[in-house]
């Protein structure tokens, strides 16, 4: 398969000998291939504006965005305070430091979007223009054009580019360019192909494997490139073992940390060890690869399955997938911006395996091309709608209300915020954000506190952010500025002495006022007064007085438990929301002043929830939902009295407590 590489320049010896002119035909479809892919980049640049302006911006913009703000402000050692370290030591991404200055050029945040989708469209614009290149010297004439219009297709409906550039921000983006500027310039054997060598390792560890990848594919592809190729995978190999050493890749060796064949090993783990247990758990490796096996498909046949026999972009594509699949779940293993190599490098390899099969047998090369071409645009037909549902979950009006409280806080105050929509309020040296349970540092001075339980894409539950709303306004004495659209936000100065806060995960009452206000519902939140005594009420309306009180609980039995005082006769439900369940039913004619009713419910029956996963051979598996069911209380008027509702809580049937889990 080396000769698919064989009619580049540098095989007959004249390296940057100008290619053959293009045909006619050929002429064309590079044409129409430069103006789509110059579409395509519109198009990005106004999605990546929407998800701006809708705050869909989760924690991994956070990480970025905090650094590029705080260089640009001259601190040269940022500390990332989402993960908790330097954020050099994240994956040694040094070319953040450079992209700094880019703030004082438009002080926008949205520049960080901007940057990285011209990135990705840079790097399709380079293998169009090399698979261009493959194309006609397989070849020349019509048969190079259909080639060449397969390879665009590949690019442009490949729905996992717009995954990517929907994921916040990262640096791959950038790192994929300069791969696609090295593959073309070591395939044709140009001296400049060490031009992109630092720009590339600027981009971390990730791109380390990148080089590496491309290193040892240049030497599987040619006799003629095989030395300088020799010398980059060992370049590539040598950074990330250095950037290991100086524990430079703490995200990625967190993510490799229960990958072993007996168990969990340590969370120690360096990158000597983890090479030493994959070599010596070689089955524990091949079955966590059929295990993901349906991923690997996915990320592999919309960029087209056959430019994986391509001797150039072999390595570098199996490098990626063995690193993204050997982490535990499919966190990394689903298509993601993890693997935009192979998005963007794959279809060249496509064509060079079409164009290679099209000198022996030329009907077959364009029948398997049709092919390929048909099953792109099916993935693109069950993936490309599914892009605005999940990645734009923010409704406009919480939008809204989230840029109104951005403008009041100050730069200088400190902002915990939920994760799903971090990224707007992380330009500033505190910013921790709201993943889960737990701990948080708080920095003094002025805090700020933005939850959004129902908004985005949340990894805290439901419950745990309400009962933290009802720790700031209750115990923690927090000063409530905005409670509208689903959107709630205090401000709060920590007593001398006071260094954190603990975010619960324990079994507590939910306060009825934190519950989120749906289109329909009749209650309305009062908050005058002592936090311990605020709630919603009915304002003598038929309809639900709350709603979204939820849990998510193993199957079993439990007993509900709201406290309410009503005037007229009021029901009281548990649903289960994973299956669209009535598990109970109450009705109280009235009660005496403020009393606690019990509810017993059965969730015995497991109704399992999924995230979507296509269908038929266009099939992906993403991170699964929280397992267990979700458990909503609702107390429903007819209107006739007034009703108050307080609190609520779901606790096992056996009386013992239960422990939140993380996700919404």
């Amino acid at each position: 398969m080396s000769e698919v590489i064989g009619h580049a320049a540098t095989v007959h010896g004249v390296p940057d000998a100008p290619p053959e002119p293009p045909t006619a035909p050929l002429r064309r479809v590079r044409r129409i291939g430069y103006v789509a892919l110059g579409l395509q980049l519109a198009v990005f640049l106004a999605w990546s504006t929407i998800l701006y302006r809708r705050f869909a911006l989760t924690a991994d913009f956070s990480i970025y965005h905090q650094a590029w703000y705080l260089i640009a402000h001259g601190d040269l050692n940022p500390y990332d305070t989402v993960q908790g370290f330097p954020f050099w030591q994240s994956h040694s991404e040094f070319l953040v430091w450079p992209l700094a200055p880019l703030y004082w050029v438009w002080p926008h945040d949205v520049l960080l979007f901007y940057v990285m989708d011209v990135g990705i469209a840079g790097a399709e614009v380079v293998v169009f223009t090399w698979l261009c290149e493959i194309a006609q010297r397989s070849r020349p004439g019509k048969t190079a054009a259909w080639l060449t219009g397969v390879g665009l297709l590949l690019l442009v409906v490949n729905p996992w580019m717009w995954w990517a550039v929907s994921f916040g921000y990262h640096l791959e983006a950038l790192a994929v360019l300069f791969a696609a500027l090295l593959a073309r310039d070591l395939a044709n054997g140009r001296r400049r192909t060490w031009a992109w060598v630092a720009p590339l390792l600027a981009c971390g560890d990730v791109a380390g494997i990148y080089l590496a990848g491309l290193g040892l594919g240049g030497v599987l592809a040619g006799r003629s490139s095989r030395l300088r190729a020799a010398f980059l995978a060992l370049l590539g190999v040598g950074a990330v073992l250095l950037i290991s050493l100086v524990h430079g890749n703490l995200s990625s060796l967190e993510a490799y940390n229960q990958l072993a064949a007996a168990g969990p090993v340590g969370s120690s783990l360096g990158l000597t060890a983890l090479i030493k247990n994959i070599v010596s758990h070689p089955l524990a490796v091949l079955s966590t690869l059929w295990a993901k096996r349906v991923d690997l498909l996915a990320n592999l046949a919309p960029a087209g399955l056959l430019g994986f026999a391509f001797p150039l972009v072999f390595p570098l594509a199996a490098a990626v997938l063995l690193v993204d699949t050997l982490a535990p779940g499919v966190n990394f293993a689903e298509p993601l911006f993890q693997s935009l190599p192979i998005y963007v490098l794959l279809p060249a390899g496509t064509v060079a395996v079409l164009g290679w099969l099209a000198r022996r047998h030329r009907r077959a090369a364009l029948l398997l091309a049709g092919l390929v071409a048909a099953q792109a645009l099916g993935w693109a037909a069950v993936w490309g709608p599914q892009t605005a549902s999940q990645w734009l979950r923010v409704h406009g009006a919480t939008a809204a209300t989230l840029s109104s409280l951005e403008a009041r806080i100050p730069v200088t105050a400190e902002v915990i915020a939920s994760q799903g929509v971090a990224g707007r309020f992380s330009g500033r040296a505190d910013a921790p954000v709201l993943i889960q349970p737990g701990t948080l540092p708080v920095a003094g001075g002025e805090d700020w506190f933005v939850i959004t339980p129902w908004a985005s894409i949340e990894t805290q539950s439901t419950a745990s952010a309400m009962a933290f709303i009802g720790e700031l306004a209750g115990p923690l004495h927090a000063t409530l500025v905005t409670s509208a659209d689903g959107v709630w936000a205090f401000r709060w100065r920590p007593p001398p002495g006071v260094h954190t806060i603990t975010v619960p995960g324990e079994s507590a009452p939910l306060p009825a006022w934190a519950a989120p206000t749906r289109p329909g519902a009749v209650g309305r939140p009062v908050t005058t007064g002592a936090a311990g005594n605020w709630y919603v009420t009915s304002a003598g309306r038929e309809g639900y007085v709350t709603d979204g009180l939820t849990w998510q609980e193993p199957a079993g039995r439990y007993q509900a438990l709201v406290t309410l005082s009503a005037t007229g006769p009021v029901n009281i439900e548990v649903w289960n929301d994973t299956g669209h369940t009535l598990l109970g039913r109450r009705t109280i004619p009235a009660t005496t002043g403020v009393e606690s009713i019990a509810l017993a419910v059965d969730a015995t029956t497991a109704k399992r929830a999924s995230s979507y996963s296509g269908w038929g051979p266009f099939r992906a598996d993403f991170v699964e939902p929280p397992p267990g069911e979700r458990l909503e209380v609702r107390v429903w008027s007819p209107g006739s009295g007034t009703v108050n509702v307080y609190s609520a809580e779901v606790a096992r049937a056996d009386g013992t407590r239960r422990q939140l889990t993380t996700g919404s």
